[in-house]
């Protein structure tokens, strides 16, 4: 299976990936480095159809529109878009998590057919029975990639 052994089908990633990375937050350099792999197309992943909008939401408060929209256009490229349905706002309403956009994320991860879930905030997942829920660290020392 090469480089993505064990997650060879699909990861999605949180929203706070793409900020450790346009913010230069503490985590920056392994955030880089699972983005770098999915540009690279040594790596499949998708975001959830709400990620672009929040990421739009984000950056625009911090610099003009064209740039924000040209910025995470730039982000998205090379990324699959899990469609924000019906099915996956009733799983989020449903769901034990306590934060809603999170749920939205985790089962759009599932409707995306990923084997995880890369994000910052793991605490806040709590049924990640369906798929792993890991940080970019966790995630490159699982692939064996050298950060």
């Amino acid at each position: 299976m090469g480089e993505t052994e064990g997650y060879g089908t699909m990861i999605l990633l949180d929203v706070n990936i793409f900020m450790d990375v346009f913010e230069g937050r503490e985590g920056i350099e392994t955030s880089l480095k699972v983005m770098e792999l999915i540009e690279e197309n040594r790596l499949k992943a998708c975001i959830s159809a709400l990620t672009v909008p929040i990421l739009w939401f984000l950056m625009e408060k911090r610099m003009p529109e064209s740039e924000a929209k040209a910025k995470v256009t730039v982000a998205i490229k090379g990324f699959l878009v899990v469609p924000l349905n019906k099915t996956i706002l009733q799983e989020a309403f449903k769901s034990e998590m306590a934060d809603f956009e999170d749920a939205i994320q985790f089962y759009s991860a599932i409707k995306g057919k990923c084997s995880a879930l890369v994000t910052r905030n793991k605490k806040d997942f709590t049924i990640h029975n369906k798929l792993d829920v890991l940080t970019p660290e966790e995630f490159l020392h699982k692939q064996n990639h050298a950060f």
